[in-house]
């Protein structure tokens, strides 16, 4: 099913979306994670929609991926820039309120927003979204010299020569992925530039280590203010599973389920599509 796009703007910055179903009901909105795209989501959709066809969803590009704006000169990136992104898709959308599901980063992002306006998120499903590590305030110096070293070697650089050398990168790094899922991928996740190579569609700034750290006490108590039934997806291979606060952060849900599936590394939504469109089908029904 091929999705429809569109796009609003935040303060200027131009933030592309895709939906699929007819609008209406509680529209299901999908945050996908760090230097992934709103297309990510495609083989998790399709499956999700055979199974419940009348589902309206909604998946934006966070600002500085896909098809969405970079911040441009002067600017960065912070969570709670894609949190005034998510309020303002919600507000365009017309929803009184959202059932929300986060991978990774965007995991981070859609508590942040259930945390801030409880009333509006009926169900919130985090898919290896439970933020990222640990980090203390001893951190930040190192955190803040290291991004101003890497500043100046920010650039577009030279890219993929072409399509496929792309698809390969992808083939390397994710090796549980089918041909037809890499393609898919490649062709969503890159653009051709003038000079005819091919690059990823994020905003090169994102390879730069952030200069704020992660502190995990703020973000705890975004998580103890979250009231609607909460899901917590985890892939059964993913080196995620290692961390040994998980638990912790998933204790804080008041109303939360915690699910393993098989067959899946972080990409849950990429690896094993047809379990997590089961699995949230039934939590979002």
């Amino acid at each position: 099913m091929t999705p429809r796009h569109d796009n609003l703007e935040v303060r200027g910055l131009r933030i592309h979306w895709v939906e699929w179903g007819e609008r209406g009901s509680e529209p299901v909105i999908l945050v996908h994670g760090f230097r992934d795209h709103c297309r990510t989501w495609d083989f998790f959709v399709a499956e999700l929609l055979r199974i419940e066809p009348d589902l309206w969803v909604v998946a934006p590009d966070c600002r500085g991926h896909g098809d969405s704006g970079w911040v441009g000169a002067g600017g960065y990136y912070h969570f709670f820039d894609y949190l005034l992104d998510l309020d303002h898709l919600i507000q365009h959308l017309g929803a009184r309120t959202v059932r929300l599901v986060g991978h990774s980063m965007g995991g981070t992002i859609t508590c942040l927003y259930a945390g801030t306006y409880p009333a509006r998120v009926s169900k919130l499903a985090l898919v290896e979204g439970l933020g990222p590590e640990r980090m203390a305030f001893a951190d930040a110096p190192r955190r803040a010299a290291r991004w101003l070293e890497q500043i100046p070697a920010v650039e577009e650089g030279s890219g993929y020569p072409s399509l496929e050398a792309s698809a390969d990168r992808l083939r390397r790094s994710h090796p549980r992925l089918t041909e037809e899922r890499v393609r898919h991928l490649a062709h969503h996740g890159t653009r051709r530039t003038e000079a005819g190579n091919w690059q990823w569609k994020f905003d090169p700034l994102h390879r730069t280590t952030s200069p704020q750290p992660f502190y995990l006490e703020q973000f705890l108590e975004f998580l103890r203010r979250v009231t609607c039934p909460s899901l917590v997806v985890q892939g059964a291979e993913s080196d995620h599973r290692a961390r040994g606060d998980i638990e912790a952060r998933y204790g804080l849900l008041s109303r939360a389920t915690l699910v393993t599936l098989p067959e899946a590394g972080h990409m849950v939504h990429q690896d094993n599509p047809l379990a997590l469109a089961r699995t949230l089908a039934s939590f979002l029904a």
